[in-house]
């Protein structure tokens, strides 16, 4: 990207580290309980924002003249997940700064219970799944970029953060420019290679030493933003992320949590997973041929 492209982000970046700021709230020593969604649209702060001690999902609409938008999210405590979906169609022509914004987070404070009272090793774990798919009707001068990110603290340790970047510029008779995905930070555990159908399998790791019936805060953050200049190409986007959180301790030591919930809702079986997918996929085919068939402006579930 060449730095007067960079330079145009800097006011993008300043309203994003704002709406972080806004989705997370102060991490302090002890925080409540807390499961969080966030949502914006581009110069809107604060975002529009829910949350909830143990489980929330909402979403949001957004049909004006520079955007029609629908925006969701879900967080809960109970299972260790956040998730966030956007679908996006500009109007009108914008600036180079996010035209919406995504976003989950869970909080809680936690403390091992065991046998013992000396410091033992733990590792918490956020899986991430995300897909960052670039629009095909992308036009000459166009640029698209997707920005996706994870973070998680606990243990007392520096967080992580995985930010992962897919763009796509075009000039001005229409060749191909630029066509990249690129991860910046804590990339090292990706599962899979990043190739250009933009999807993102990996997972942030933080490990440190916990001393039982000491209490530790914990957060997981997913959240997404999108680019587009210009825009009146109608280049839509539609992309999602989820992460989920484990633990390993060892035998005998358990884990417990202010709230009383956190990870306390079974995982799912291989199999049941592999089945609702599948099912998921089915009802979203099914639905996608309904809203063609209706309106070209549906709402997401």
């Amino acid at each position: 990207m060449s730095a007067a492209r960079l330079r145009s982000f800097a006011p993008a970046t300043r309203w994003v580290a704002a709406t972080v700021l806004a989705l997370l709230g102060p991490v302090v020593a002890h925080a409540a309980p807390t499961a969080s969604v966030a949502f914006g649209i581009q110069g809107e702060f604060p975002p529009t924002s829910f949350s909830d001690p143990v489980f929330t999902e909402n979403s949001r609409h957004v049909d004006t003249s520079s955007l029609l938008a629908d925006l969701w999210g879900a967080a809960d405590l109970r299972d260790g997940t956040v998730r966030a979906k956007m679908k996006t169609t500009p109007v009108t022509v914008y600036q180079s700064s996010p035209i919406a914004i995504a976003g989950a987070s869970i909080t809680d404070d936690l403390y091992v219970v065991g046998p013992g009272t000396a410091p033992v090793p733990m590792t918490m774990t956020l899986d991430v799944d995300a897909l960052l798919p670039i629009n095909a009707a992308l036009g000459a001068n166009g640029h698209e970029s997707l920005i996706f990110r994870a973070t998680m603290s606990a243990l007392g340790v520096p967080g992580k953060e995985m930010r992962v970047i897919r763009s796509k510029s075009l000039d001005e008779n229409g060749a191909v420019t630029q066509d990249d995905i690129v991860c910046q930070w804590d990339c090292g555990l990706l599962n899979e290679p990043l190739t250009l159908a933009g999807v993102v399998n990996g997972k942030l790791m933080v490990q440190g030493m916990v001393v039982p019936n000491t209490s530790f805060t914990f957060w997981a953050t997913v959240e997404m933003e999108t680019f587009i200049y210009p825009v009146g190409l109608m280049a839509e986007i539609d992309a999602s992320h989820t992460a989920r959180v484990s633990y390993t301790l060892p035998d005998g030591y358990t884990l417990g949590s202010q709230s009383g919930v956190f990870l306390t809702a079974p995982v799912p079986e291989p199999s049941t997973t592999a089945l609702a997918l599948a099912g998921g996929a089915l009802l979203a085919g099914v639905l996608r041929r309904r809203s063609k068939a209706a309106a070209p402006r549906t709402r997401c579930d």
